[in-house]
């Protein structure tokens, strides 16, 4: 009897722990019809969501157990996929070698009153300074999104920062009053590399109502450093989103920045986003190159998960190499 009790004691607390606990697995997938002119001809084909669509598909793993007195533990798995083929989109290492992996994020960490502590591979501190800058943009973070093509396509490349970094450490804050603060430090990871390869990265900002502002500076030893301001501001009827960045490399006089804006207008079930990136590359203070980029995209909400959307962009880089891209897509999302 005392055996049975106990034996019963331990499935109790067992079920209490499992109930404190949850795995989550979330989804996305994004695919669209269209052309892409590059000054070469139009190539017309299907696209898999991060080229020509809202965002890249994707698949991944979450959860969080409640450890009690207000501290909990977390885990985070997301991989990138091909829509073409259902394969794993490679990440890459400090030599620009694709490697296999989760290429978005694979975390694990420690929430509570004090923030959020995370470790492994995730996107740095600065990059959500970048997102705060295009908030407001149908079109997140791909080839429609302006500052892909003007920020990235020219120069020395500087304002093409490092998104994600293996190997890192991550601290956020949380609110104080509406200001919010994060940290993150990637090392070093491979010994075998001449150049240093760890990279510091931070914002600082502060959100209240519908504004939210936003400093990020990230270095990238031995290469270059990036500052950027961004902000965001919905008035309900309309939102605006932009950003300033600048980036100026260790060796050298090479220096680059760039600005982009965007304006978002919500039509019952349909939102409309309008925008414009420019940027300008400089060596010893003599203009190089410049680039501009212009987009304009739709979505229709069917639901909550699944969404319909078209877009246009045009964007040019003039300079010692002359580069445009015209690029024009419709196409369906869901999340699940």
């Amino acid at each position: 009897m005392k055996k049975s009790l106990i034996a019963l004691a331990v499935l109790a607390a067992s079920g209490a722990a499992m109930a404190q606990s949850s795995v989550t697995i979330y989804g996305r997938v994004d695919a669209s019809i269209g052309s892409i002119d590059t000054g070469a001809g139009s190539d017309s084909k299907l696209f898999s969501g991060g080229t020509a669509g809202l965002t890249t598909p994707r698949l991944g793993f979450m959860g969080k157990e409640d450890l009690g007195g207000g501290l909990a533990a977390t885990f985070k798995l997301e991989q990138r996929i091909d829509l073409d083929t259902g394969a794993q989109q490679p990440t890459k290492d400090f030599t620009n070698t694709d490697t296999p992996g989760f290429k978005a994020e694979t975390s694990v960490g420690l929430a509570g009153g004090f923030g959020a502590v995370r470790l492994g591979r995730m996107t740095t501190s600065f990059d959500d300074v970048r997102a705060l800058s295009n908030k407001f943009n149908v079109f997140d973070s791909n080839g429609f999104t302006t500052t892909g093509f003007a920020f990235e396509n020219f120069g020395s490349k500087l304002l093409k920062y490092t998104s994600r970094n293996n190997g890192m450490v991550r601290y956020d804050s949380p609110s104080f009053g509406g200001v919010y603060a994060s940290a993150s430090y990637a090392f070093d990871q491979r010994s075998d590399v001449a150049d240093d390869q760890t990279v510091t990265s931070l914002h600082l900002g502060y959100k209240a109502g519908g504004l939210n502002v936003a400093f990020g500076y990230q270095d990238e030893k031995t290469k270059f450093d990036n500052t950027a301001l961004a902000a965001s501001y919905d008035f309900g009827a309309f939102a605006l989103s932009g950003g300033f960045q600048s980036a100026k490399a260790d060796t050298g006089n090479n220096k680059e920045t760039g600005y982009n804006i965007g304006v978002e207008v919500p039509f019952g079930d349909v939102k409309v986003s309008l925008g414009y990136a420019s940027a300008e590359n400089k060596l010893n203070g003599a203009k190089v190159s410049d680039a501009s980029g212009f987009g304009l995209g739709a979505k229709y909400a069917l639901s909550k998960r699944t969404s319909l959307y078209g877009g246009y962009s045009t964007a040019e880089v003039e300079g010692a190499v002359n580069k445009e891209q015209k690029l024009f897509a419709i196409g369906v999302r869901h999340d699940f």
